[in-house]
């Protein structure tokens, strides 16, 4: 069985999973924009604070979430070094690196806890909404503008969304049956990636593969029934305090 939880939806009954599916895209978006343009420790830390109380709160698997943040971690240092010894500046104080800036470094951790809020704010949308629901707002959004075909688009989107943990589950599972199989302990790493990288294309194109046909056979037409939505006033209070947080964040 695959063990990742990422983009995964988790059906609890919870404050976030009752809210309106409009309002709380709505605040998944004004957060974004809050950590885009965040600048600060201060800043940085409150708005993690603010995501990590909404994993809490829609009572999400925060351990398994975390693990699977390790896929993330090259990523990051990658990241880090690259602003780290690209960037020019003073040297670091402490400890003298060839080629590394202070500036750069400082530049770099910015990104990376930019990216870090970036995931959490999808770990909330993903975890707390399905993706049927998803697709019924996103194409409620779009359904006012012209010259735009929202439910195709809206079904895109949803496809899209539907390939992610696919692809995570598949790498999941390749990776603990290559390591059963003694690959990981090849020493060229180039055969180690292709060990990796072949499979698990030609597992996510079969996948889509799957689902076109899937949907071919149903009939599937974008004339579908629409999707009714409630709002609380509750939901209306958690969209005022997201949008607080974001003027709050651009007006520093």
């Amino acid at each position: 069985m695959a063990e990742m939880t990422f983009f995964h939806y988790f059906p609890r009954d919870s404050l976030i999973h009752r809210m309106d599916a409009r309002l709380k895209l709505l605040c998944m978006i004004l957060l974004s924009v809050a950590a885009t343009l965040a600048g600060t420790v201060t800043e940085f830390a409150f708005l993690t604070f603010v995501l990590g109380g909404a994993i809490c709160l829609a009572r999400l698997p925060v351990v398994a979430l975390l693990k699977d943040m390790r896929l993330f971690a090259l990523l990051i240092l990658l990241l880090v070094a690259a602003n780290a010894f690209f960037v020019p500046g003073r040297p670091l104080p402490y400890l003298s690196i060839p080629g590394v800036s202070q500036e750069g470094l400082v530049m770099g951790l910015r990104f990376a806890w930019r990216l870090l809020l970036i995931l959490m704010v999808c770990m909330v949308m993903t975890g707390a909404t399905s993706l049927l629901t998803f697709k019924n707002v996103v194409e409620w959004y779009l359904r006012p503008v012209p010259l735009v075909p929202a439910a195709r688009v809206a079904t895109m989107m949803n496809l899209t969304f539907v390939l992610f943990p696919v692809i995570f589950d598949t790498y999941a599972e390749m990776r603990a049956a290559q390591k059963a199989r003694c690959i990981e302990t090849r020493k060229n790493i180039i055969k180690r990636v292709m060990f990796t990288v072949a499979p698990l294309l030609s597992q996510t194109l079969r996948k889509a593969d799957e689902i076109a046909y899937a949907m071919e056979a149903r009939c599937y037409t974008e004339e579908r029934t629409r999707a009714v939505f409630r709002t609380k006033a509750q939901d209306w209070v958690l969209t005022a305090v997201c949008l607080v947080i974001c003027l709050a964040v651009a007006l520093r």
